[in-house]
């Protein structure tokens, strides 16, 4: 299955929740986590130094995720040609993950895609699960926890597929503007029904 969502609508904890009930019969690939590791690879660097120049490292020579983020917002084309270094890297890792569970028998797996639909995923998932939240709670949320300013907030919002549109596509939806309990109430019902999924198919 693939998990996706808005920016700070708590795709992770669903994640993190779900493969904890599951333990270890399931197993999960990030997405996000695979784009830090990228961002410190030689090969990586240097693509991404030959389309940005110096200006997006820092002065031990690591790319500045905040002054990359910065870049590719003002300039739309950036960001595709970054997408172009990124993307097809982040899909070969996801689906050596997915190989890897396979062949150690787990019973789910879980990719945890931000961009699934901007991206037009092609990894094979038999569930679409959205995780959302208002706009408001986004917000909040981004400020106090990760200690973003307004503007970069903003930003962030406006770069990805607008939720009601991610809603539309999605199989399954976890609404998580409310408590801790709530969403792992929700997480509960996702599981059970996950397991009915699975005792359907044909053995």
């Amino acid at each position: 299955m693939a998990i996706t969502g808005g920016v700070a609508t708590g795709k992770s904890a669903v994640v993190a929740q779900l493969t904890q009930i599951w333990g270890e019969h399931a197993a999960s690939f990030s997405a996000d986590a695979a784009v830090h590791e990228l961002l410190t690879r030689p090969d990586i660097k240097t693509k991404i130094g030959e389309v940005f120049g110096s200006s997006v490292f820092d002065e031990a020579g690591a790319i500045d995720r905040s002054q990359l983020r910065q870049v590719v917002f003002r300039t739309p084309p950036l960001r595709r040609d970054l997408e172009a270094i990124l993307h097809p890297e982040v899909f070969v890792a996801g689906q050596q993950a997915h190989l890897l569970a396979k062949k150690s028998d787990r019973s789910l797996f879980v990719y945890e895609i931000p961009l699934l639909y901007e991206v037009d995923s092609k990894h094979q998932r038999d569930l679409d699960l959205v995780v959302a939240s208002s706009e408001d709670v986004q917000r909040s949320r981004m400020a106090e926890r990760r200690g973003l300013d307004p503007e970069t907030i903003e930003n962030l919002l406006r770069s990805q597929m607008p939720l009601s549109v991610k809603l539309e596509r999605a199989d399954v939806v976890i609404w998580n503007d409310g408590t801790e309990t709530e969403l792992e109430e929700q997480v509960h019902v996702l599981s059970s029904l996950i397991h009915h999924r699975l005792e359907s198919l044909p053995r």
